[in-house]
């Protein structure tokens, strides 16, 4: 047994967290990511798709005092509220104001190895409570926990630390409700919990609920019935109750109006596949208790990361052939673990667990609780001490494990990224290793030998579990940054108008490496201006699905891009300024749209629906709608010829089509496949390669083809799905000359307004003189809930339009706008929580008096 060293509790903490940085440290360093030791930097998956950008705007936000609850840097702008409540609400993200913007990588890597060492600290004085012990044996599987197979993997979604840095809080919390009746720390805790992270909290929540009823479990005497134990401990049972519930009301000043914006999201839809009671992984999981079980190539499907050491396993193993333990806590132990589990496999249970939601990749999010109960009956184990159980299951548990291992092995042998042989060896190295020092050495060496042991094998999983990670450049990205941030200041309404802008190339990418597939979606908010792409989980479905209708490339239910922009959308969304970057110079920057942000509009206007996914057909709809004509405004080119090639090979688009087109127009020609069935980067005009930013492959683009004059013949060649066009897919040319008489005519009535924070509140405000005598005014804005408008001082309701986008009504003459957002939801989520919150106040005073 590890010696029982008499030492305060902080010391032991402490020691864990400083022996967990040193263990992430080295990990980091050997993947090159910390300075001095490389230049790497974390530049992928969401954190370098997501997470950099919005931290990057928190910052300047802080920095500038312009910090505000709707950004219109998200696509054409949304509440932020639900971005800053998934994201940025952890109380250590301060520390990034230590770093400037062009060094945040570097900081979010610190920050990273900061919660992962707070996470052994918080974990190890859990243990060091709930068990009443100072031992510094505490210490390693504290660290266990801070480096499991959860946080090895999913260590770059930064904001899921904190929710394994509070649930040891949390439960030492509702440890000393249930010994002393107070419940100040489990409903302080909780509140934390809840508001740093909402998502993985409600999790702990749930968590909460499964290690309570163990609890009584644990209280309940052999005579009594289940019933009988219920009513005997029914004072308890109504203060964790009443105590978690004005905890969980207390944020809904966070709550409620981030549950608001989440329900505009695709994520309100409802899969009824996702519910259904069937086992979602087989044997597999097994793999999963030794290392590298999972890595980078891996992370969006995998068997539940319960990996937290070998020696956590088979103290565990140890724990159901304790002869020092009682029969009843063992069966109420295994009840808890297999509850958990249940969670995981049981698809209907996990879906419940994940917010109701099926995880799109990242899946078993809740695997650390099951790691966290594992390790809490590891040390009990070692507390009962572990050479206590009969001789032959010292041999029969490593070998249990072992078997396990490679049975796990085998099952994966069939998957996409099998395990292996190599790694299967070391998971069984580290086993045999383990069960040396804890059943065979001396004394006086196990301590040293086993934290040794446990350390070596930890840093081994999380640089395993690192592999394949297609880190960026931290020196490319400091230049990149600063070039791009600079040119860009240019446009970013350094005068507060307000107005967007296409971002035509990037100088960022090369800062990424290939295989991380950046794709810019969130470079308005990394460099602080307005464009059209955006991707994040809290996207407004309504604004993502009227984008896609113009013809604008949308490729999963997360993200919008500016692929497929035209004059049309440029006007409607005012797209001012197109910007090409340069790196060696100065930006290069073309006027788009001089519109405004808004014009009068006539009610035909208003009254349009847009077609689901047909981008031409919609802009014809909506220019006759502004300017009817019996002449349409894009005008279908005639097919003279289309000749098709098929190869045989081909998996999914086997016909080469060379279609010779006749122009009808003079303008821009399109390219509108309503059907998905293009491959749109086997697309040539005249033997021209047509240029794309993003792989449409597949999927809903309008996809320009180039300038051509009425009567010119060209030659387009593409693979498709299908041996023939058919009536699904819309060539046709949009007339610049009426197009021109349709932007002259509502450049009397634009729209520029401003904005600025006012408060808590963002106000679009600006003045309008409508010469036209329209009854409308329509407002590229998202049409959002939350926005509140008057119209000469008078209060009026704004209408949705195009499916998507504001419209007020306006009287002929000089009309003064303004539209001031309130967050939905939020000033009701308040008042509740400060009601809850001082109910708590009142109702615990009130039993103290008692």
């Amino acid at each position: 047994m590890w010696p029982n060293y008499q030492t305060r509790r902080w010391q032991v903490a402490v020691t864990a967290g400083l022996l967990s940085l040193a263990i992430m440290g080295i990990v980091f360093a050997i993947w090159g990511i910390i300075t001095p030791f490389g230049n790497h930097n974390l530049l992928i998956s969401d954190m370098g798709g997501q997470y950099l950008s919005f931290f990057t705007a928190y910052r300047h936000a802080i920095l500038t005092h312009s910090f505000q609850l709707y950004s219109f840097s998200q696509s054409l702008g949304g509440n932020a509220l639900p971005t800053i409540a998934y994201y940025l609400l952890s109380p250590f993200n301060i520390l990034m104001l230590l770093f400037p913007a062009a060094n945040l990588p570097t900081g979010l890597s610190l920050l990273i190895m900061l919660k992962i060492s707070l996470i052994a600290v918080t974990m190890t004085a859990f243990l060091q409570t709930h068990f009443q012990t100072k031992r510094w044996s505490t210490a390693i599987l504290g660290v266990a926990f801070s480096l499991s197979g959860f946080v090895a993997l999913n260590y770059f979604t930064i904001m899921w630390l904190d929710a394994l840095i509070w649930l040891p809080l949390v439960i030492q919390g509702l440890d000393h409700l249930i010994a002393t009746s107070h419940p100040g720390r489990f409903f302080g805790w909780l509140w934390v919990s809840i508001v740093t992270n909402y998502y993985l909290d409600y999790m702990t929540c749930l968590f909460v609920i499964y290690y309570f009823i163990y609890q009584l479990f644990e209280r309940k005497r052999p005579q009594d019935s289940l019933w009988q134990t219920v009513r005997h401990q029914f004072s308890l049972i109504r203060h964790v109750v009443v105590t978690m519930l004005l905890s969980g009301l207390s944020t809904m000043f966070v709550l409620i109006p981030t549950g608001l914006g989440m329900l505009t999201t695709a994520k309100s839809a409802v899969k009824l596949s996702s519910y259904l009671p069937v086992p979602q992984f087989g044997l597999a999981v097994l793999s999963q208790i030794g290392l590298g079980a999972a890595n980078f190539t891996t992370r969006l499907v995998h068997a539940p990361t319960v990996f937290s050491s070998s020696l956590v396993v088979l103290l565990a193993l140890s724990f159901w052939v304790q002869p020092n333990l009682t029969k009843a806590h063992k069966w109420h132990s295994f009840g808890l673990l297999l509850a958990l589990f249940l969670s995981m496999d049981i698809r209907t249970l996990d879906t419940i667990w994940h917010m109701f939601q099926t995880p799109a990749g990242f899946p078993y999010r809740n695997a650390f609780f099951f790691s966290f109960v594992l390790i809490m009956i590891a040390f009990e184990a070692w507390l009962a001490g572990p050479r206590r159980i009969a001789l032959r299951w010292q041999w029969l548990l490593p070998t249990l494990m072992v078997s396990a291992l490679i049975l796990g092995w085998f099952a994966q042998r069939t998957a996409k990224h099998p395990l292996t042989t190599s790694t299967l060896a070391l998971s069984l190295v580290a086993v045999i290793l383990t069960a040396i020092a804890l059943f065979a050495t001396a004394k006086r060496w196990q301590t040293l030998s086993l934290a040794g042991i446990v350390a070596l094998e930890l840093g081994t999983n999380s640089t395993l579990m690192m592999a394949k990670s297609p880190l960026g450049n931290q020196a490319k990205f400091v230049t990149a940054y600063r070039t791009e941030y600079r040119q860009m200041q240019a446009v970013n309404d350094p005068d507060g108008q307000l107005y967007r802008v296409e971002n035509q190339n990037t100088l960022i990418n090369q800062a990424y490496n290939y295989d991380s597939k950046y794709r810019n979606y969130n470079d308005p908010m990394l460099f602080n201006f307005h464009d059209i792409t955006y991707y994040s989980s809290t996207f407004a479905n309504q604004t993502r699905l009227m984008l896609k209708s113009l013809g604008l490339f949308s490729k999963n239910a997360r993200r919008v891009s500016s692929e497929g922009l035209n004059p049309v959308t440029d006007l409607l969304l005012d797209v001012k300024y197109a910007v090409q970057l340069n790196a060696v110079g100065q930006a290069t920057t073309r006027l788009r749209s001089q519109n405004g942000l808004g014009f009068a509009v006539p009610t035909a206007f208003r009254q349009l629906k847009l077609r689901q996914n047909s981008a031409i057909i919609n802009q014809e709809r909506l220019l006759q709608s502004l300017r009817p004509s019996k002449r349409a405004y894009f005008g279908n080119a005639t097919t003279l010829s289309d000749h098709v090639i098929q190869d045989s090979q081909a998996k999914r688009y086997p016909y080469l089509h060379t279609v010779k087109l006749r122009m009808t127009r003079t303008g821009t020609l399109y390219y509108n496949d309503t059907t998905r069935q293009t491959k749109y980067t086997t697309m040539r005009v005249n033997g021209h390669l047509v240029p794309t930013k993003f792989n449409a492959n597949g999927e809903l683009v309008l996809r320009s083809l180039g300038y051509f004059d009425k009567g010119a013949v060209v030659t387009l060649t593409v693979k498709r799905t299908q041996p023939t066009l058919g009536t699904h897919v819309h060539i046709a040319s949009l007339d610049q000359a009426r197009f021109n008489q349709v932007k002259q005519q509502l450049l009397s009535t634009r729209f520029t307004p401003t904005y600025h924070v006012s408060g808590i509140h963002t106000v679009v405000s600006g003045q309008v003189t409508n010469r036209s005598k329209q009854k409308w005014l329509y407002v590229a804005i998202p049409a959002d809930k939350g926005w509140r408008a008057t119209v000469n001082g008078v209060k009026v309701t704004p209408k949705t339009v195009i499916g998507g986008m504001l419209a007020l009504p306006i009287q002929p003459g000089k009309n003064q706008i303004q539209l001031t957002y309130h967050v939905p939801g939020l000033l009701g989520g308040l008042l509740i929580s400060i009601i809850s919150g001082l109910s708590f106040i009142l109702w615990r005073q009130r039993y103290r008096h008692h």
